[in-house]
């Protein structure tokens, strides 16, 4: 019984495979039979690997954005860090300006000496007239110089010992210099008025002056350059309307309350 299924098993064999045989010489290797059997094959085996090649571009794609944030968060601490140095640079600065006042232009340094200059003296009953200052004649300090803190006038010399000199401020009455509104190129005196600000005379009625224009230093005062800036227009002294000029009050540029330094000019 065993050796009749076994002897029936291969001639159900050798049929199949004379029937196979039949049909590749039937229809041929390449014929359009074969070649779409194996189209759909191709097709079934690709929808079987999509989920890998998927799975790839993924893991990739995840990979890439891991990078590209590693690198955004590196560029992220440097610009951090740098911003800090640059702060804190920033507020040295600032300090260094608070310090020693209103950096002098370039252009007020071409052909003048500077000499810095402590303050070592100011006397109450004199605050607003006169400060002494630790520069003198043996540091070529000469009487006339003008004084500056930062870029704005704060006096002239007026007398230069060995090693000190006294400088007269802006603000002291017995000080008179001319300048110049700068907006409208108008000549007048200036004289202080013992008590913190400055009084302008001898200005044209017909070329009213507006409130914030600035007033600089003129050619016709020995010693100083011209274009120093001086103070600012405040307002009209109504009881000086007389003839045919007018007085207007003026504030100094220079913080003179809070005077720690200066810088002594030498025109060449």
């Amino acid at each position: 019984m065993r050796g009749r299924k076994f002897s029936e098993f291969w001639q159900l064999g050798i049929a199949l495979v004379a029937f196979s045989v039949l049909l590749m010489a039937t229809i041929g290797y390449n014929s359009e039979f074969d070649l779409r059997a194996r189209d759909s094959f191709y097709r079934a085996v690709r929808y079987l690997e999509l989920p890998a090649v998927v799975l790839k571009d993924v893991a990739g794609g995840v990979l890439l954005v891991s990078e590209e944030k590693r690198l955004l968060l590196e560029t992220i601490d440097s610009l951090q860090r740098e911003n800090v140095a640059l702060r804190v640079q920033l507020n040295n600065l600032q300090s260094l300006k608070e310090l020693n006042g209103p950096a002098m232009p370039t252009a007020f340094k071409a052909g003048v000496n500077t000499l810095k200059a402590r303050i070592i003296y100011r006397h109450p009953g004199w605050w607003w007239r006169y400060i002494s200052v630790d520069r003198g004649g043996a540091d070529g300090v000469k009487r006339g110089m003008p004084v500056l803190s930062g870029k704005y006038v704060v006096g002239r010399v007026f007398l230069a010992e060995d090693r000190t000199s006294i400088v007269e401020l802006i603000t002291s009455p017995d000080l008179r210099m001319p300048v110049v509104v700068e907006e409208t190129r108008d000549i007048g005196v200036l004289s202080g008025n013992g008590k913190g600000k400055m009084v302008l005379s001898y200005m044209p009625k017909d070329v009213p002056l507006q409130q914030g224009m600035k007033v600089v230093s003129a050619f016709a005062m020995d010693n100083f350059l011209p274009g120093l800036l001086v103070g600012t227009i405040e307002g009209i002294q109504e009881e000086s309307n007389e003839d045919d000029f007018r007085s207007y009050d003026i504030k100094p540029s220079a913080d003179l309350s809070q005077l720690r330094s200066v810088t002594i000019l030498e025109v060449m």
